[in-house]
């Protein structure tokens, strides 16, 4: 099980729209629906929760920023993408990641 949090600013928009592209990447990557666990927060929200999932999925922006680069710096796979739409590059994240074993 796979278990994926996206994060924006408000939890609301992108977010959203990071989750279906993360769950589009996940089944590109092999997994089944039963085999992954994706939502969507506030980056807020984001910073308390994270430590439940696998990973944390926030824009590049963000991931560049001083509190997620502290998460990134514990070990915590902290996923930046640009294109928070892209299948591709999400895809190429997590695999790059090592969260997939």
């Amino acid at each position: 099980m796979i278990k994926i949090l996206c994060a924006c600013a408000s939890g609301s928009g992108s977010s959203l729209l990071m989750e279906m592209a993360c769950k589009k990447a996940l089944k590109s990557l092999g997994l089944a629906d039963s085999d992954m666990t994706v939502q969507h927060c506030p980056l807020g929200e984001a910073k308390g929760q994270y430590k439940a999932y696998d990973a944390l999925l926030v824009g590049k922006n963000f991931a560049d920023s001083q509190d997620f680069r502290k998460i990134a710096e514990t070990g915590f796979p902290v996923l930046g993408v640009k294109n928070m739409m892209s299948q591709t590059e999400i895809a190429e994240a997590i695999k790059a990641s090592g969260i997939l074993v």
